[in-house]
Formats: structure tokens, sequence, C-alpha cells
């Protein structure tokens, strides 16, 4: 880190977001000799859930077990941290000026957005209570977990269809609720059925439970059906209001559109500025892609700097 004079700081890069996605692409930057600064305000997607799954060697670890591993790894490589929210991205001709809620200016050659997006919750009592517990989004993170057990999962429009028979794989008790929505073809309906699908049309008005176990739904007509999990993939937005102040575009699953090149991903229509993760469009949303779309976007970074710098004459390399 460098002082600029003031409160001002100055950096390579600045990660916004300290989830796996921030924290992969801080590491890889770090080991290629740069300074790196995280930013993040302790607001993880994943927060609920016990346990993460899937990533390899680190299977069921819990959420925040994996975050402070994460950054001991990048503080080894001379990466630093603020626990606090970045307000403010301005471009300028040699960088980004970014302004901290702590009052701090900090000023960096390039950015990365690792800022993930916010689950949408619908309007059911004890829907969010109950997520990451009881209710999930994921079959490849939770259903593992599950399997065999009385399951449910909510279809609410055409596409979902292939999600349910993720969910028909991990259990010969499935109940498809379509909360009120006719979305189901005759063929679809037909398919379910013969194979011992149950079909609950009615709106779901409740989800039950106690300490985040899932006991039974709630519906319109008065029933509640007895239920261990279930399984819905919620509609997303950007957990940061920072995508849209920039002027990126956010298309409609809630993501921004990374590009791709020949020199690596996570490129936006901001030059110098890279979204990777949750809130891009780069790949599925699941801890093992987060971490690899960090890496990518880290060393995306990288190549970008080190073909400034060699083009300028950069007289920063390490001595021998």
């Amino acid at each position: 880190m460098q002082t600029t004079g003031g409160s001002d700081l100055e950096y390579d890069v600045l990660v916004i977001g300290g989830g796996p996605t921030g924290l992969s692409a801080a590491l890889q930057l770090g080991r290629s000799l740069r300074s790196v600064l995280v930013c993040d305000t302790d607001e993880p997607r994943n927060g609920p859930a016990a346990e993460s799954h899937g990533y390899l060697t680190r299977d069921g670890i819990p959420p925040e077990e994996l975050r402070r591993l994460g950054r001991e790894e990048v503080s080894k490589y001379g990466g630093e941290f603020r626990d606090s929210k970045v307000t403010g991205v301005k471009r300028n001709d040699d960088g980004f000026t970014s302004t901290l809620d702590s009052g701090e200016t900090v000023r960096s050659r390039k950015v990365v957005l690792a800022t993930g997006v916010r689950d949408d919750f619908p309007d059911i009592d004890g829907f969010e209570e109950l997520w990451g517990r009881g209710v999930h989004h994921c079959p490849y993170c939770h259903g593992y977990e599950v399997r065999g057990e009385s399951l449910g999962v909510i279809v609410k429009d055409q596409h979902m269809i292939d999600y349910a028979t993720l969910i028909y794989n991990l259990s010969a008790d499935l109940v498809v609720f379509t909360d009120g929505q006719d979305v189901l073809d005759e063929e679809s309906r037909s398919t379910f059925v013969e194979r011992g699908v149950e079909i609950e049309g009615e709106p779901i008005t409740a989800l039950n439970g106690t300490d985040g176990v899932l006991e039974s739904i709630s519906l319109a007509d008065g029933r509640h059906v007895a239920r261990d999990a279930l399984f819905y993939p919620l509609p997303l937005e950007q957990h940061s209001e920072l995508p849209d102040r920039l002027g990126l575009e956010v298309n409609q699953a809630g993501l921004v559109d990374a590009t791709q090149s020949q020199h690596g991903i996570g490129f936006t229509s901001v030059e110098g500025l890279f979204v990777a993760g949750d809130a891009s469009s780069g790949g599925p949303q699941s801890i093992p892609s987060a971490v690899a779309d960090g890496y990518a976007v880290g060393a995306t970074v990288n190549m970008e700097l080190s073909t400034e710098g060699f083009e300028g004459g950069s007289n920063d390399r390490q001595a021998p």
C-alpha cells in the first residue's frame, strides 16, 4: 500500500467484495506481485447456510470458515482488507478513485466488482426464516444432505421444469408446487404424474418449521403438506448499487453481462473495471464456480497490468 497524502490509499487493484470470488481474485493478484485492497461488508449470500458443499478438499466447511481461511491466504501475499462499504467508484485518467464509508479514498489502477447478488424472496410467511436451512436453491450444494426425504420443488414457469428433474433424482417422494400458476402443459403434467410426482396447484401461503427445520407447507385452501425440504431457485438482483451507478447493463436474470476476449474474462463496458462471480453472467452460481471465476478474472486483470507495464517500460519489476 502507498499513501498519496491525507487519507488517500493507493493500490494496483481494488477488489469490492470479500466472498470466495473476491478472495480468489485477490489471491491470484497478490501472487502476481500486485498490491490489492479487498473491501467487504460481511453480508454473504450463503450466510444462513451451516455448510458449503462441492468444493474439493473443503466439502462441508462452514461458509465463515472458508472466508477466514481465504483472508489468511490473501494476507500472506500482501493483500489488505477494509471492513467497509465502497460508496462510490469514479473513472479518471490513470484509473479509479473510490470512496469508502469509513471516509477513506482509494486510488487504484483497476477495480474488480465481486459484489454478488441478493435473492428476491417471495411474499410467503416463513420463507426467509427457513432459507438456506430448510429451503434451498441449489441441488448440487444441498441435495445430498436431504436425499431420500420428503421433498418439494416450486415450479412457477416452464424453464423450471428441467430444474424439477434434478430434484426428482434425489427422492422417490417429491411434490411439485406451482403456487397457483398455470405453468404445466398437459404433457409436462402427465409426465410428472406417470413418474409418481404429486402436483399441488394451490397458492402457497406459508412455510412452517422450527429452528430452521421445514415441517410443512401451507396452501390457500387450508391444507398443510408435510415436507422435509423445499427447493426453489429465487429471482436475483444485484447486491450492490455500484453496477447501476457505473452504467453497467443488467440482463433479465439480474446479472451483469461479462464479456470475454483473447486476453481473459470479466470485462465490462467501463475500461479497467471487471466483474466476477455471482454478480456476473460468467457461470453457475456455486462456490467452486465463484472461486474459479475469481481466479480467471484475477489473472485477466494481471494480464492487463502486465501488458501496460511492459508497453510503458515499467521499472517496477522485482530485483533478483
